[in-house]
């Protein structure tokens, strides 16, 4: 256990969540909730497309971006990362969700198409997962308080 941690996140309070007048069970309560939108790497091939979402959907994105290939450089080379022998295209990667939002701009996406492929990376943590502490117990809080 970092305690260090946890004393910090309760000294600090930098998401304003006010440890400070909640118990030691409504604390640990706030620190469980998986309430942390968070973005992850997350590698993606078309076949893995396929089996995320909806195949009709999948499908119309990447005939879409097959499309747009033989005129966008950057969309040729992504599709050849999803549909070659490597890992595929990481959806959580900052450039990678930069062209998903350009190609919505663009057209050759919708919004909600482009919105589908992001979500992908998304991952709902808890505050105690988001700074790397296990599931926190009351007695933990008491503890880091000096209670």
């Amino acid at each position: 256990m970092r305690w260090d941690i946890l004393r910090s996140e309760l000294a600090n309070d930098p998401l304003g969540r006010g440890y400070a007048t909640m118990s030691d069970e409504q604390v640990a309560a706030s620190l469980n909730n998986p309430d942390r939108l968070i973005v992850q790497s997350t590698m993606v091939t078309a076949k893995g497309l396929m089996a995320l979402l909806d195949p009709a959907t999948a499908a119309a994105i990447l005939d879409k971006l097959e499309a747009a290939a033989s005129s966008n450089s950057t969309v040729k080379w992504i599709l050849s990362f999803m549909q070659g022998s490597a890992e595929g295209v990481d959806l959580g990667h900052p450039n990678t969700r930069a062209q998903i939002d350009a190609l919505a701009a663009a057209g050759v996406l919708s919004a909600d198409e482009a919105s589908l492929l992001k979500a992908l990376a998304d991952n709902l943590v808890s505050r105690a997962e988001e700074l790397g502490l296990p599931e926190i117990k009351p007695w933990m809080v008491a503890h880091a308080r000096g209670s």
